[in-house]
């Protein structure tokens, strides 16, 4: 049960990242995105290490978008 309720959470919080990795003009410091990359891939490890299926895969989902963050919204945009 607890499975589905932090996929239900991951599913909500999923959507929110989007915006940020489509706009190009967008800027996030890679400092935050490289510690979200790394702080989810622990969460990602635990919630395997705990025998769940659905909630790791859509927190990796997670970590991959913010990987994209890191890589590719990570410069500011110059004028």
């Amino acid at each position: 049960m607890w499975d589905f309720v932090i996929a239900i959470g991951n599913l909500i919080l999923l959507p929110s990242l989007l915006p940020t990795l489509l706009d190009s003009r967008s800027y996030v410091p890679r400092i935050t995105s490289g510690f979200a990359v790394i702080g989810l891939s622990f969460v990602v490890a635990g919630l395997v290490g705990e025998g769940f299926v659905i909630s790791p895969i859509l927190t990796s989902t997670a970590a991959l978008l913010w990987a994209f963050i890191f890589l590719f919204r990570g410069e500011p945009i110059s004028d």
